[in-house]
């Protein structure tokens, strides 16, 4: 996992400026806090679905992710996926709940995990070295039997995160870094943040930013950082890096109800759920960048023979699917409107309706796919600038 010498010259006096939030600390006493550490689990490529060193179609993330684009009068153009070289950063992926394994945590053996790391993380790869670890997560029936928080079952998920995280640092040589995850795997890198990034300084410098899809980051009523994090803020238009992007989706005729919704909305009247665009920070009502995985995610025409002809991985619908971020009552979500015509070829309703309370969680990265990789590439190009 090493890099060529002047890549890793580069990281050091990058790693040696003084840029972003450095939550206080001195860069002189900047160590890597897991310089010597070796996984039995992670060392080896065994446990990884996307790491640098995994050559070809073994590497999920080194997939095929060309999409085609469906416009509102039916017509189409192939979008091929973008070329892309050694990256100067990294990002850590942690997939959402995938799991049909019986047990309550999973096993290490890949099965629904690919589908989803491929969907939500691969097209990051324009942006960073991707590096997404199998871990023994709490699993569906988990969920369904009520031990979805149980101590020992998060534990042992939130173990394998960890481990893998501190192997990835460990090998890292000082590069920066951006966390991506939704839902569970969003869940754990909340954690790993308030227990490994934000209590050292050489890990608070090197996160770029945190991608946290899916389950609310909690915030002060009155403050733009504390509740959930001591010293890591939601990224705005002022602090674009060494911070967090959260959203939840939800239409704009289903919001989260207090009392039935599990996102986009905190537990505790003493805070308020975060809401990042992921389109432009701070921004209002936008059309959303989004890549469906065609014909699970999305069938684009309302005709079937239409949507059979489709052979590519990704579908995209422009005009379709806007997003705005909602902040009211203690809530914060994306608001998802469709601004659907009845009379072209196009479907009206992306569906993917699930539980009710769970809005549209199955596709909460889907929706701004696009709109996400492009703003992890503007903040690794400012971390990099600093």
């Amino acid at each position: 996992m090493h890099r060529p010498t002047l890549i890793l010259l580069a990281a050091f006096l990058l790693g040696a400026c003084d840029g972003g939030n450095n939550n206080g600390n001195d860069n002189n006493t900047e160590v890597n806090p897991y310089e010597d550490y070796s996984s039995a689990q992670y060392d080896s490529p065994e446990n990884w679905l996307c790491r640098p060193d995994i050559i070809g179609e073994d590497n999920v993330c080194l997939r095929d992710i060309d999409a085609t684009i469906v416009f509102a009068d039916g017509s189409t153009a192939l979008e091929q996926a973008p070329p892309f070289d050694m990256r100067p950063v990294d990002c850590f992926y942690v997939y959402p709940t995938v799991s049909l394994d019986s047990t309550d945590n999973s096993d290490l053996v890949p099965d629904r995990e690919i589908v989803t790391t491929f969907s939500q993380a691969s097209r990051y790869r324009s942006v960073c070295e991707l590096y997404a670890p199998m871990y023994r997560q709490a699993t569906v029936a988990a969920l369904l039997a009520g031990k979805f928080a149980d101590s020992e079952v998060s534990g042992v998920a939130y173990g394998d995160v960890v481990d893998a995280f501190r192997q990835f640092i460990a090998n890292g040589e000082g590069r920066g870094f951006i966390l991506v995850g939704h839902s569970q795997g969003t869940a754990h890198l909340i954690r790993l943040i308030q227990e490994e990034v934000e209590a050292d300084p050489y890990l608070a410098r090197r996160m770029i930013a945190a991608h946290l899809i899916g389950i609310p980051v909690g915030l002060p009523n009155d403050a733009e950082v504390g509740a959930d994090f001591k010293s890591t803020a939601p990224c705005t238009f002022d602090e674009e890096i060494n911070c967090f992007v959260n959203y939840s989706s939800f239409r704009d005729t289903d919001p989260p109800v207090v009392g039935l919704s599990l996102f986009g909305l905190t537990s505790s009247p003493d805070t308020r759920a975060a809401c990042t665009h992921p389109v432009d920070l701070g921004a209002g009502r936008l059309d959303l960048d989004g890549y469906f995985l065609t014909g699970t995610e999305l069938n684009p025409y309302a005709d079937p023979a239409a949507n059979a002809a489709i052979t590519t991985p990704f579908v995209k619908v422009p005009g379709l699917v806007q997003g705005e971020c909602i902040e009211e009552d203690g809530k914060g979500y994306l608001q998802i409107t469709q601004d659907a015509d009845p009379t072209d070829p196009r479907v009206d309703d992306i569906g993917n309706n699930f539980l009710p309370g769970w809005g549209l969680h199955l596709i909460d990265v889907s929706l701004a796919q696009g709109d996400l990789v492009r703003l992890a590439g503007k903040q690794a190009e400012i971390w990099l600038e600093q």
